[in-house]
């Protein structure tokens, strides 16, 4: 069963201050996860006991907030006896409201959809995101780093999202675009108003995303492009974690003081050689040339093939991150211009 059930799009209208309120009615009755800045200006999403909590102007949060669907630790579940044949599997049916997620992460949570609802399915991740609904807010231009405009993921989606907020200045244009969407839209009514047009004109890609997929599929790309970044990258892993796509994790059974056994997993990143290497310390990434190529490999060609959509969502949050100075858009650029 798909998490985002398709409709045809439902358009409306909502004011700043009546959406205030539908997220005050909100927090009544389910979980709102919505973004927060601290102290140090950064903005995240958190759980949100007052809508007055929420910060409305921001570029981006600085995580993704697919951690609410695919937390970074999990307890998949305990175990007790010496069979082990006493398990309690660790369920997950809290309902909850996700706001203000730009549409880079709308597409990033997509992907992470079908992968977890490929032949076999994870209940663990899939319950989360069966009981949530997203309400995304669109850029109204593309910041700095941004480049979603040239992977197909931004800065305004044209489906795949439960309900999208478009800023119209006094207010929002909202689009309502899955079952799920509608249900939310049909209980806090009376908060939307009715259509309103809003420019929706499209930005400018940057690269051509086609060329870029036909150059790494034919392997046009010099090896001392790899081996240039293979020596700046320091494998902290930073840029995957951050990534709302990335989706590697390390499973391990622990004991608790208490006798209890617990099976758990926990976010892991390909750039850790101890998550390449294979039984009898066989590692098929030889180098950190092999790794990066690797990356870009898997995200712009590979999941393109298996999704249809590409492995990257253009957020730019792992060159912000990068000790190494290694710019995703920049490469991606040089890869597009390969011969």
């Amino acid at each position: 069963m798909a998490v985002v059930s398709k409709i045809k799009i439902k358009n409306a209208s909502i004011t700043k201050d009546n959406l205030l309120k539908l997220l005050k009615e909100i927090v009544k009755e389910k979980t709102l996860i919505a973004p927060v800045q601290n102290e140090l200006d950064d903005v995240n999403f958190l759980p949100v006991g007052d809508a007055k909590e929420i910060c409305f102007e921001y570029e981006n949060t600085a995580t993704s907030p697919k951690e609410f669907f695919y937390p970074q630790y999990e307890c998949m579940f305990s175990f007790s006896g010496a069979a082990n044949d006493n398990i309690e599997i660790k369920d997950n049916n809290e309902e909850i409201v996700l706001f203000g997620v730009r549409s880079c992460d709308v597409k990033g949570i997509e992907l992470l959809d079908k992968f977890y609802e490929r032949s076999f399915e994870d209940d663990y991740y899939l319950s989360k995101r069966r009981n949530s609904v997203v309400i995304s807010v669109a850029c109204s231009e593309l910041n700095e780093q941004c480049f979603c405009a040239s992977t197909g993921t931004g800065p305004i989606l044209e489906e795949g999202f439960d309900i999208q907020l478009l800023s119209n200045g006094d207010g929002y244009a909202v689009q309502v675009g899955s079952e799920k969407g509608l249900e939310l839209f049909e209980k806090y009514q009376n908060f939307f108003g009715p259509e309103v047009k809003v420019d929706t004109k499209k930005q400018k890609p940057q690269f051509d995303l086609q060329k870029v997929y036909n150059n790494l599929k034919e392997e046009k790309v010099d090896e001392d492009f790899w081996e240039d970044m293979g020596q700046r990258c320091q494998s902290c892993g930073l840029c995957l974690f951050l990534c709302p796509t990335c989706s590697c994790y390390s499973v391990t059974d622990k004991d608790t003081p208490l006798g209890e056994s617990r099976r758990s997993r926990q976010w892991d990143a390909c750039y850790f050689r101890g998550f390449t290497r294979m039984a009898g310390g066989n590692d098929p990434v030889r180098n950190s040339a092999e790794m990066m190529k690797r990356k870009y490999q898997h995200k712009l060609c590979q999941q393109i093939d298996e999704f249809e959509m590409s492995g990257c969502v253009g957020c730019g949050r792992c060159s912000l991150a990068c000790v190494g100075n290694v710019n995703w858009l920049e490469n991606i650029i040089k890869i597009e211009r390969a011969n």
